[in-house]
């Protein structure tokens, strides 16, 4: 049986792992959205989104390339989630259901599944810790994002006020070791989240991360054939490497 290490290959999970600050220095506008934003999404039941991505992939020779594509995320806790990610160079599904986490890689037609009891947050830091396996945003879906944001930042400050799609929203930052974010929250009715952006400073040439949700439907009512895989008749089974 064929291994391979899908390193990012679950768009939208990981958490952010810089070591921990003491006493970050917040800003008090930052703190109360920010705080809104974690009891808004630790209470929603289900969600269903469909976002924009955009990532920067930096090369040997110092030269940036920019990929963008789709994004579809369902979630349902206490633990069940799946992914439906589209670009120009790679398609994969991601699935959590009855304890299995699953990575279908559609384009060369192989999966990878592993155990991954418990909730979403632990199984997030779970599997990073276990395959490698990280991407930008799972912080925001942990049910915890307050401390998994706030709590590893020198400084979190609020920006102003800035338009995403139409919408009124607060800008904040965070400052990390190694990393900075963005997080745009509408302003207006719930501190829905309009965009997110990671800066890597720990690599070259800082490569970005950023996902602006388009379409939000708190407590959706999402069919459970939409967690369950279903491997397709001539597709390989491989495992992930530790």
């Amino acid at each position: 049986m064929r291994s391979i290490h899908y390193f990012a290959a679950v768009v939208m999970w990981v958490g952010l792992s810089s070591t921990a600050v003491a006493r970050p220095e917040i800003d008090a506008q930052a703190n109360e959205v920010l705080k809104a934003v974690n009891t808004y999404m630790s209470g929603l039941d289900a969600l269903l989104i469909s976002a924009e991505v955009s990532e920067e992939s930096v090369y040997g020779d110092n030269h940036k390339l920019l990929f963008v594509g789709t994004v579809e995320l369902g979630i349902r806790h206490p633990a069940q989630f799946f992914t439906e990610h589209h670009t120009n160079f790679k398609n994969r599904r991601t699935y959590l259901n009855q304890g299995t986490f699953t990575v279908f890689d559609e384009d060369v037609n192989v999966y990878a599944q592993a155990s991954a009891p418990g909730s979403l947050n632990d199984v997030f830091t779970k599997l990073h810790a276990r395959y490698g396996i990280s991407s930008p945003g799972s912080e925001l879906f942990s049910g915890n994002a307050y401390e998994l944001l706030v709590s590893k930042a020198s400084r979190v400050i609020y920006v102003g006020e800035s338009t995403i799609g139409g919408r009124a929203c607060h800008h904040i930052a965070g400052v990390l070791a190694d990393m900075d974010w963005q997080l745009w929250v509408q302003k207006e009715g719930d501190p829905q989240l309009c965009r997110y952006v990671i800066t890597d400073r720990n690599v070259p040439m800082a490569p970005q991360f950023s996902i602006t949700f388009d379409k939000w439907q708190a407590n959706a009512n999402i069919s459970n054939q939409r967690f369950n895989f279903r491997a397709p008749a001539d597709a390989e089974a491989i495992e992930f490497v530790k």
